[in-house]
């Protein structure tokens, strides 16, 4: 079974409806290929945030009162008796379910948008940071000397902990500025590495592998005995991963296979 074979059977896995004998080809190849496994992964993710989206919204009782009592919705039901909210709503009765709809809508993306903002995690907050230096708007003191970076942003968390390190060398990327950014009161420590290999973002902050968004990939390292969560947002890719009490996510546009193989090589077990 080839890639593009499995990725057309991979949302019927997830949704129990593949059939023999292309259910076990596709577990076959899953056990073989990283990258379906992963694209099987963020499926089940998006599956589960959809369910949970769906099982948090409900319409006001008198919304609903108006759809169940429609006959053209639910034939055989008799018309109930007038009340004054009919009176004092006085919309034309065919224009009633799309009125309906609307005000469903209305009411409920603004608070799922509300409640997503609020629980919005650290790790996604902090990935704001590299289009913001993208686009020029990061205001950042760039410098070619590694140990000034590592020195200015130690100082900057009065030496609690140090930024991740890493030799990216072999990828023609050299770390070209630091700075701090403060999150809900938590300072991340940001490292820069540019070159000919792109773009590359180091996070470090204290905290714990909950730090990772929920809808997150898990992959075990079995190696190293470590968790790897892969996650994009706005077109970035990131890789977190914990070391005793000090997060790492490294951050690129470069393909998540790449970013994820590059963070299980450089992570350090405790």
């Amino acid at each position: 079974m080839t890639c593009d074979e499995a990725q057309e059977l991979i949302t019927a896995l997830v949704d129990h409806e593949a059939l023999d004998p292309e259910r076990s080809s596709l577990e076959a190849h899953l056990k073989e290929c990283a990258r379906c496994r992963f694209a099987l992964e963020e499926e089940r993710v998006l599956k589960q945030a959809i369910r949970g989206a769906g099982q948090g919204i409900r319409a006001p009782s008198e919304l609903r009162d108006r759809i169940l009592s429609d006959p053209r919705i639910f034939p055989g039901k008799s018309r109930p008796v007038a009340r004054w909210q009919d009176y004092v709503w006085p919309i034309p009765h065919l224009a009633r379910p799309a009125v309906a709809v609307a005000l469903l809508l209305a009411i409920a993306l603004p608070t799922f948008v509300l409640l997503k903002s609020k629980s919005e995690p650290i790790a996604i907050a902090a990935l704001e940071t590299y289009d913001l230096f993208l686009r020029g708007e990061l205001p950042v003191r760039g410098t070619e000397n590694s140990n000034e970076i590592v020195e200015q942003l130690t100082r900057a968390v009065g030496g609690h902990f140090h930024p991740m390190g890493y030799d990216l060398t072999a990828m023609d990327l050299r770390p070209v500025a630091g700075l701090v950014r403060e999150i809900d009161g938590r300072k991340i420590l940001v490292a820069i590495y540019q070159g000919k290999g792109g773009t590359i973002f180091c996070y470090t902050f204290l905290g714990s592998e909950a730090d990772a968004p929920p809808n997150a990939a898990r992959f075990f390292d079995a190696s190293k005995k470590m968790n790897f969560y892969a996650f994009s947002s706005g077109g970035v890719n990131a890789v977190l991963h914990r070391e005793g009490e000090v997060i790492c996510i490294l951050a690129s546009e470069m393909p998540m296979e790449e970013l994820l193989a590059l963070a299980q090589s450089k992570a350090k077990p405790s």
